[in-house]
Order: structure tokens, then C-alpha cells, then sequence
């Protein structure tokens, strides 16, 4: 059974020291608008090395563009220490990460299915959760 609860969580250091054992992969978007900060371009290049994959896309967890023509690349990227450092260093306030000074809509994945959303522009940020990920969440005190 799939379970949909929302997170006080916001901040990323927290967030993902608890996931660090669970979550395998994260990803974020950028848009094509090609109007974004430098400081994302020293984010990527930070990131590099743990990339797992890029692609141009209309829609992701918890988002869906209007027209298909509008894009954005979804990055992602290995969860570990140093993701995680570097996640937080450039961002700790999860609802900061909003274009065009940062990427937008934080997601970690398990198994490759996304279990934690967000909507940075929307100020919101869900766990997609079976049983499982209940339990551990709980015993992580972020739900």
C-alpha cells in the first residue's frame, strides 16, 4: 500500500543524513530557459563525478509541464557523504532551491522509485511511502 505523507522537514542536512542509508540516488531539475545562477554551474561541476544520469524531460515526480515544448534536464545523481555535504553546503533550506538561483524539486529515490518529492515553488514536500519506508522514516523521527 502506497501512503502519501507530508514532511516538516526542510532542512537538507537532516534530510539527508537520515536518508543516507536508505536512499540510493537523488535528482533535481534545471529549466532550458538556459537563464540560470553561476553558482549552479559549480553545483553541477561538483556533482559530476556521481552523476548517474541526464535528459531532457517535460515531467517528473510531482511535476508536470503544461506544454511539452517547455523542458527542463532532470539530473541524477549517487546519494553519499559527499553528495550529501555538498547538497546541504550549497543549500540547506530545501525551499530555497528555486530557478533561477538554484536547481528546483529535490527527489530521492529507493530502487529507483521516488519516495521523497518535493515542489520547491510550491513550498511543499511529500514521502511516497509502502510499509517499509514507514517504518524506517519513524525510526528517523522525520514523519
Amino acid at each position: 500500500m502506497t501512503k502519501y505523507l507530508n514532511t516538516r522537514i526542510d532542512s537538507l542536512k537532516i534530510l539527508t543524513s537520515a536518508l543516507l542509508n536508505y536512499a540510493e540516488t537523488f535528482s533535481f531539475v534545471i529549466r532550458k530557459d538556459g537563464s540560470y545562477s553561476q553558482s549552479i554551474k559549480f553545483l553541477l561541476i561538483e556533482l559530476e563525478k556521481y552523476l548517474v544520469d541526464y535528459r531532457s524531460v517535460s515531467e517528473w515526480p510531482g511535476t508536470k509541464l503544461l506544454w511539452e515544448e517547455d523542458k527542463a534536464v532532470l539530473y541524477t545523481y549517487y546519494l553519499n557523504n559527499e553528495t550529501a555535504f555538498i547538497l546541504y553546503n550549497y543549500e540547506d533550506y530545501l525551499f530555497n532551491w528555486i530557478h533561477p538561483a538554484s536547481p528546483e524539486d529535490l527527489v530521492f529515490y529507493k530502487n529507483d522509485k521516488a519516495f521523497f518529492i518535493s515542489i520547491t515553488h510550491e513550498q511543499d514536500a511529500y514521502f511516497e511511502l509502502d510499509d517499509n519506508g514507514e517504518y524506517f522514516l519513524k525510526n528517523k523521527r522525520l514523519i
